[in-house]
């Protein structure tokens, strides 16, 4: 899991560092038909490109929502805002025993080959708050203060 974990982080930091704003018409049909199709209420769509891959962020509702696509459009990375609600009530046990002071005020669900990760990010005051990333499971991957 550590592996992976690091395997992410460098994912988002090479795509970060060196992505490319793109306009739409510079995008592949494919991938903004195939975008439309599966998320038809999307809003705010932002594409950018990092040499072959590409990114995507947009909303739908409230929620935002970041994929990373191959250059054959293949899906590598999906992270989007969920609720509290759309968690795994298990997860939801575990951060409520273990960090019972603390309130939940973000959660990421983060998808890449067939496995799920949550990133919670939890509150506890203004200035106490920590980012917590677990499987869906309950086992904590990372632990870091905002």
């Amino acid at each position: 899991m550590e592996k992976l974990r690091m395997a992410l982080i460098a994912l988002i930091v090479t795509v970060t560092m060196n992505a490319q704003d793109l306009k739409t018409s510079e995008v592949p049909a494919s991938f903004t038909e195939g975008l439309l199709k599966k998320y038809p209420t999307a809003t705010n769509i932002e594409w950018k490109k990092n040499n072959t891959d590409y990114k995507v962020e947009f909303e739908v509702g409230r929620m935002e929502y970041e994929i990373w696509f191959n250059k054959d459009g293949g899906t590598l990375l999906v992270e989007k805002e969920i609720t509290r609600s759309l968690m795994p009530k298990g997860l939801i046990d575990i951060i409520n025993k273990d960090y019972a002071d603390y309130r939940i005020d973000a959660v990421e669900a983060i998808e890449k080959n067939g496995q799920t990760t949550y990133k919670v990010e939890l509150e506890k005051s203004w200035d106490q708050q920590l980012i917590i990333t677990y499987t869906k499971a309950g086992k904590v991957l990372n632990i870091s203060k905002d």
